[in-house]
C-alpha cells in the first residue's frame, strides 16, 4: 500500500541470488552476457577490484542494489559520513570481495568440489564478511582532515584578532598561511605575492610553465584557493570522505558565520561571506531613453565589514557572551551530526538559524519572508501551530508577562505578521509576493528572530552545561522544559 515502507529482505538470500547469478553469468557466452545491459558502455558487472569483477545478469544487478539501499538505510554512521553516489561503489566492491572470498566458507573437502550445496550458515558467513569488509574499506575512505573555507568578515584594519565559534575558527588571512603553510619553500612563494614583490598572475604562469617546480605549483594552488579572501575558517572532519567532508564543512562554517551576522545589522549581515555563496554581486545597468540615448548604471556589492580603525575588533570582542553560547550549541549540533543527528532542540536551532541567514541573503522580501517563517516555526518547535509558535516566543522575549507599550507591536502580532499572513499565505499562493513591497513585514521578520536566537541561544548553551538531560528527552518534553526555563529567566 501507498505510505508503507517496503520489507527488508535478509541480506543472506541477497547474496545467494547474487552468487548464483554470478555463477550464471559465467556460464553464457560472453556475446550473449555483453549484449544483456540496456546501456551497451555500463556492462552488467559487479567489481572486485580495478582488474577484476564478476559477470552478472540484471537479477544480479538489481539485488546488488537492494542489498545497498538496505545498508544505507540501516546505517545512519554511513549516510553522515559518505555520499550516496560514493557508498554505492564501496559496497558493489564489498559485495564483489565477498563474492571472491566466498570459498573460505565451505568445507574443506568440499573446496574443489563442483556443485556443492551449501546451508544458510555459508549464506549467513558471506553476509557477514560483507558488513566487514565494507566497514574496513569506508574506514580507509573517511580521513580526518581539517577542512578551510576562505571567507570575508572584517576588513584587515580592524584588527579583528582570530576567534572561534564552537569547532570553527576563524583566522585573518595573514594568520592562517603563517599556521598551515609549513613548507618553507612554499611559503616564501607565497609570502612574495602577499607582499607584493611579485603579482599573483606572474605566480601563476611560473607555476603552469612545463616541468615547473613542485613547491612553485603547490604554493599557486594555496593561492589559487585563497583568492582575495581575508579570512579562512577551519574545522576538523574526523572520519567523513573527501567530499562528504567539504560540504558538511562548509554548511557548519555558513552557520557559524550566520551566527556572527545576528550580532549585525541586516546590511552588514550580508556582506559576511564564503567562498561558494553567490548572494553579493556586481552588475552593469543598461537601458535607451525615449530619445534613444543610451543610459548606463551599475551596482557593486562589496564583501567584508570595515569601520573606524578598531571598531570592529572592540563590537567582536563585546560579542564573545553570545558568540561562546553559540559556540557550544553548534559544538552539540556538529557532534550529534558525527555518525546521526543531534538532539531535536539542537536540531530546530540550527535549521533555524540556517534559515535566517538565508533570509538575510535573499534578495527578494516575498522568499526573505517565507524564510524568516520558517525559520520562526523551527526555532519554537510548533509544527505549523501558530499558537505554540506565540507562546514560545513569549516566553522567551517577555517571560514576565508585561503589557507591550501602546506604539509597539505585540510578540503575538509579530508572529501573526510573519508566520500567519507572511510565511502561510505566501507560501500557499493567498497573497502577491514578487513585486510587493513586503519590506515592513521582513523588517519585522529579522527583529522577532534575531530576538528570539538571542533569548534561546544562551539558554540552550546553559542546558548543556548544566542540564543536558533535557536534551535526551522527547522532543515535547525537551522543548516544554526549555519553554519553562525561558519563562524562568530574571
Amino acid at each position: 500500500m501507498d505510505g508503507q515502507k517496503v520489507p527488508e529482505v535478509p541480506a543472506e538470500r541477497l547474496l545467494e541470488t547474487i552468487l548464483e547469478d554470478v555463477i550464471k553469468a559465467a556460464a553464457m557466452p560472453f556475446d550473449e552476457w555483453w549484449a544483456l545491459s540496456r546501456f551497451p558502455l555500463v556492462p552488467l558487472a559487479i567489481p572486485v577490484d580495478s582488474e577484476q569483477e564478476y559477470r552478472v545478469t540484471q537479477v544480479g544487478v538489481d539485488a546488488a542494489h537492494r542489498l545497498t539501499g538496505q545498508t544505507w538505510d540501516r546505517r545512519e554512521d554511513f549516510r553522515q559520513t559518505i555520499a550516496r553516489s560514493e557508498f554505492d561503489k564501496l559496497s558493489f566492491r564489498s559485495i564483489g570481495e565477498t563474492i571472491r572470498n566466498c570459498r573460505s566458507h565451505l568445507p574443506i573437502d568440499a573446496a574443489e568440489q563442483h556443485n556443492t550445496v551449501v546451508n544458510d550458515c555459508f549464506f549467513a558467513a558471506m553476509a557477514a564478511d560483507y558488513e566487514r569488509i565494507l566497514d574496513r574499506l569506508a574506514d580507509a575512505a573517511r580521513p580526518d582532515v581539517h577542512r578551510h573555507i576562505p571567507c570575508h568578515l572584517f576588513h584587515a584594519d580592524q584588527g579583528v584578532r582570530p576567534f572561534s565559534i564552537g569547532p570553527v575558527e576563524f583566522l585573518p588571512r595573514e594568520a592562517w598561511i603563517a599556521r598551515y603553510v609549513s613548507n618553507p619553500a612554499q611559503l616564501e612563494h607565497i609570502q612574495k605575492v602577499e607582499s607584493g614583490e611579485i603579482r599573483y598572475d606572474e605566480l601563476r604562469d611560473q607555476a603552469l610553465t612545463p616541468n615547473s617546480d613542485g613547491d612553485l605549483h603547490r604554493a599557486w594552488e594555496v593561492l589559487s584557493s585563497l583568492r582575495n579572501f581575508e579570512w579562512v575558517a577551519t574545522i576538523r572532519m574526523e572520519g567523513h570522505a573527501l567530499n562528504q567532508s567539504h560540504n558538511k564543512a562548509s554548511i557548519i562554517i555558513g552557520l557559524a558565520i550566520d551566527a556572527i551576522g545576528l550580532r549585525f545589522q541586516v546590511e552588514d549581515a550580508r556582506r559576511f561571506t564564503k567562498a561558494g555563496r553567490q548572494h553579493l554581486f556586481a552588475e552593469d545597468r543598461l537601458a535607451t531613453s525615449s530619445s534613444g540615448a543610451f543610459l548606463r548604471g551599475s551596482s557593486v556589492q562589496i564583501p567584508g565589514l570595515g569601520s573606524a580603525p578598531g571598531a570592529l575588533a572592540a563590537k567582536v570582542q563585546a560579542e564573545r557572551p553570545f558568540l561562546d553560547a553559540a559556540g557550544k550549541v553548534l559544538s552539540a549540533y556538529v557532534q550529534g551530526r558525527q555518525t546521526g543527528r543531534g538532539p531535536h532542540v539542537i536540531e530546530r536551532w540550527a535549521n533555524a538559524l540556517y534559515w535566517v541567514g538565508e533570509a538575510r541573503r535573499e534578495a527578494s522580501d516575498f522568499m526573505a519572508v517565507v524564510n524568516y517563517g520558517c525559520a520562526a516555526d523551527g526555532l519554537s518547535g510548533a509544527g505549523g501551530d501558530a499558537a505554540t509558535m506565540t507562546t514560545f516566543s513569549e516566553a522567551a522575549l517577555n517571560p514576565k508577562g508585561q503589557p507591550t507599550p501602546s506604539e509597539s507591536l505585540s510578540i503575538a502580532d509579530a508572529v501573526t505578521k510573519v508566520y500567519r499572513e507572511g510565511r502561510n499565505k505566501l507560501a500557499h499562493g493567498e497573497m502577491a509576493g514578487l513585486l510587493e513591497d513586503l519590506s515592513e513585514t521582513r523588517a519585522i521578520g529579522d527583529a522577532l528572530l534575531a530576538n528570539l536566537f538571542d533569548a534561546v541561544t544562551f539558554e540552550l548553551a546553559a542546558v548543556i552545561d548544566n542540564r543536558p538531560e533535557i536534551l535526551a528527552l522527547g522532543e515535547k518534553h525537551a522543548y516544554r522544559a526549555l519553554e519553562a526555563r525561558l519563562k524562568q529567566r530574571p
